[in-house]
């Protein structure tokens, strides 16, 4: 999604602040002290705009923590349920699967992860079962270094500023200036591979997927692992029909675009 430009008096911090609250506890339970370091607010902030998110029902409280309610799931539902352009392409995902017997997926970019917006959820090669909505660090990931090359210089060099790539894999790149040499390749290539990344054993290839002006606005990818293919299979026998699959979907989104004028 592109980012906007907004005007100091059309921002709306209380807004902001709330989300970033939301966010901050999808990662699990907190106290207020937690969220208000989090934040960078004072306590009395945070623990107010705690009570009113546990008033509205996204949030509830057991003995000083608070965590996401159900209710959080209705936000995100209506963006991925029925007749969203996900739902649209996911036909086109399970067909890959199956193809392959391998799981598939769709993600776009959230800060420095990878959000899952559409996946076969019937085949599992990382130690969770991952589904829509889940999350996985970008730099270690086909999908993710496939989006991170997309990026800007600019808004590369804004994202990886003072970041601290944690290793999730025994191949995982932890240097921003490797991974920076690894996104021009994949630049070059205009696919990604990812191997030993994520999870020992892993491996990932992924593949762009642009709106009719071009800007990539998601990845698709598939995923083994080593006891069923190599790399050098992936780029020899799942590349070619997942750039063909990555062509229905632009053109699923091109038509999105044209009926419902859409921003991606």
């Amino acid at each position: 999604m592109r980012d906007l430009e907004i005007k100091k008096q059309d921002f709306a911090q209380t807004l902001a602040r709330g989300l970033a609250c939301l966010e901050f506890l999808s990662n699990g339970s907190a106290g207020v002290t937690e969220v208000a370091n989090a934040m960078g607010v004072h306590r009395a902030s945070a623990r107010r705009i705690l009570l009113t998110l546990e008033s509205l029902g996204y949030v509830s409280e057991d003995r000083g923590r608070f965590a996401t309610a159900p209710k959080i799931l209705a936000l995100g539902r209506s963006i991925i349920g029925s007749g969203s352009i996900w739902t649209a392409v996911n036909p086109e995902v399970i067909k890959l699967a199956d193809q392959f017997n391998e799981p598939c997926s769709i993600s776009v970019l959230e800060g420095l992860d990878i959000l899952f917006v559409a996946r076969d959820s019937t085949r599992r090669i990382y130690t969770a079962r991952l589904g829509v909505g889940d999350r996985l660090p970008a730099h270690c990931s086909a999908s993710g270094k496939v989006l991170l090359a997309s990026l800007s210089s600019e808004e590369l060099d804004r994202r990886l500023k003072g970041a601290k790539l944690r290793p999730q894999g025994p191949k995982s790149i932890t240097e921003v200036g490797h991974l920076k040499q690894a996104l021009k390749h994949v630049r070059a290539c205009k696919f990604a591979i990812a191997a030993d990344e994520m999870e020992e054993g892993t491996i990932s290839i992924a593949v762009p997927l642009r709106e009719r002006a071009g800007q990539v606005v998601a990845a698709m990818s598939v995923a083994s692992h080593r006891s069923r293919m190599s790399p050098e299979d992936l780029e020899n026998s799942v590349l070619p029909l997942l750039q063909q699959t990555a062509e229905r979907v632009e053109a699923v989104i091109r038509d999105f675009q044209d009926r419902k004028w859409i921003s991606l």
